[in-house]
């Protein structure tokens, strides 16, 4: 009996790790935003590339990508393709992985002394 529940505490530890997401499956992959104020919001992003884009504005914001570390990437806008956002070109973000619930992130997101968290949801890998 207590070789059984051994195996069994065994085997409920093991599958919680192999279970466990971390910071490098949403590197890349196609995201939207739990919080309606950015429910418009697209974000795809491989390795180096970001796009963020609200397609029923028409708008499209292109960024390079650069990961600090695991959690943690900052990105700089290249490209836009409206021109009341070309205040956005050149302005550094950086992003950090906070937590991680199935295929939501939540992200604390730095830039001009301004810190903002948002939930990201993982609707598909690239």
């Amino acid at each position: 009996m207590k070789n059984l529940i051994l195996i069994l505490i065994l085997n409920l530890t093991l599958n919680g790790w192999a279970q466990e997401k971390n910071c490098s499956d949403f590197k890349v992959g196609k995201f939207t935003y739990s919080d309606p104020d950015y429910a418009d919001l697209i974000t795809v992003r491989n390795d180096s590339l970001q796009i963020d884009s609200y397609p029923k504005m028409g708008w499209e914001m292109t960024s390079r990508v650069k990961w600090l570390t695991d959690c943690k990437y900052e990105i700089v806008y290249t490209k836009v393709n409206d021109p009341k956002m070309e205040s956005l070109i050149g302005i550094k973000y950086v992003i950090e992985i906070i937590g991680i619930d199935n295929n939501k992130i939540m992200c604390k997101t730095e830039s001009d002394g301004i810190t903002v968290e948002k939930e990201m949801i993982k609707t598909e890998t690239e």
